[in-house]
């Protein structure tokens, strides 16, 4: 009776590792794809015409120049389809001071959209937002301000010919 019990074990246990084994190997190409799935997307960098723009702008708009705006910079956005874009600009080389990171300033922040191309034409939506903050013993409002700016490209540079409100709060 006991070599009988042992066989009907060793006969379960080669079952239960075939069944595993199989499990294993089919799941295998499940798993695969879920790993490549969570893989970090590609990340695409600005270029040298989105990186005047952005300056362009933010000297004109934002008071930006030797001296950083007082608003932090917000430079990351996800892109359609996956992946993330960086605005991240030689800005001492294109004549400005590194912008303030959101760490640096928590209270006042501004982003600049990549920019969207039609020939030597170029738009960006430049928004800009305040916290409500205490001022003189009162809570402010919050504050959130989006534009529309159109530049053009002459002679190499990209001038901006015009930033109209869309939104304001």
């Amino acid at each position: 009776m006991e070599l009988q019990v042992q066989k009907i074990n060793r006969a379960a246990a080669a079952f239960i590792a075939c069944c595993i084994f199989l499990v294993l190997t089919l799941a295998s190409p499940t798993i695969a794809a879920e790993s490549n799935d969570a893989l970090p997307q590609a990340v695409e960098r600005a270029s040298a015409d989105d990186c005047a723009i952005l300056v362009e702008v933010g000297k004109n708009q934002m008071n930006w120049g030797i001296v950083a705006s007082d608003f932090a910079f917000y430079s990351e956005f996800d892109r359609t389809g996956g992946g993330t874009y960086v605005e991240d600009c030689p800005w001492k080389e294109l004549g400005v001071a590194e912008p303030l990171r959101p760490s640096q300033q928590t209270k006042k922040g501004f982003f600049i959209t990549r920019p969207a191309y039609n020939g030597e034409e170029a738009t960006v939506s430049l928004e800009y937002s305040i916290s409500g903050e205490i001022v003189d013993g009162r809570k402010t409002r919050p504050l959130i301000r989006r534009s529309k700016c159109t530049l053009e490209k002459k002679d190499d540079h990209w001038k901006l010919v015009v930033c109209k409100l869309e939104m304001t709060t």
